[in-house]
């Protein structure tokens, strides 16, 4: 995948402080870029590049309250409020931990629906609840692994360019997407099928 020389990369001591998050990972970092220069980075070797190559409470929201159009678009405003929210707490984080309870809000939003779905209240497909609890539990899993900094953390500088925390976060949110879509798919096909109930 990589096959351009790059610039000079820089330890983590000398990288832009927005990226010195891991102190475990020492080495491969770019160092401040343009947009061409992050164009360019995709072809050639630094500490991020896994990320770029690895790289959904909407559709649970929507079907678990089908039937219910004003309380759904209430919901689906409110999930979004709480996401906007998020991303500016993320953004002005000063830690790794602050920067994942940022987006606490959302995981209890989110897991409010599951749990109604769980008990049987609202809409949506029995068999969908299992892949939507799989999507979270990778997505928590990924975020305690970053946050932990683990295996780097017991071999710094080994897991510089490979399998670093940020780097199996990474494909542990890839088979949390593909959960959500088959959840989603799941979820699609029992609304082709059940009417809202009159009234």
């Amino acid at each position: 995948m990589a096959y351009l020389n790059g610039p000079r990369l820089l330890d983590w001591a000398s990288s832009p402080p927005h990226l010195q998050f891991n102190r475990y990972v020492l080495t491969g970092y770019r160092p401040i870029s343009s947009v061409q220069d992050c164009v360019r980075s995709l072809f050639y070797l630094h500490n991020e590049l896994g990320n770029i190559y690895t790289h959904g409470a909407l559709p649970i929201i929507y079907s678990t309250l089908l039937c219910y159009p004003w309380l759904r678009g209430a919901a689906l405003l409110a999930y979004i409020g709480l996401s906007s929210y998020g991303i500016y707490c993320a953004v002005t984080a000063r830690s790794s931990v602050r920067r994942l309870r940022s987006f606490a809000g959302q995981a209890f939003f989110r897991f409010f629906f599951l749990g109604l779905r769980w008990v049987g209240v609202g809409g949506g497909s029995p068999t969908s609840l299992r892949h939507f609890l799989t999507m979270e539990g990778l997505a928590v899993l990924g975020g305690v692994i970053n946050i932990a900094r683990v295996p780097e953390r017991f071999c710094p500088g080994l897991f510089d360019y490979w399998c670093n925390s940020h780097q199996i976060m990474h494909v542990l949110v890839v088979g949390s997407i593909l959960s959500l879509h088959w959840g989603v798919l799941d979820d699609l096909l029992w609304i082709d099928i059940h009417d809202c109930p009159a009234g």
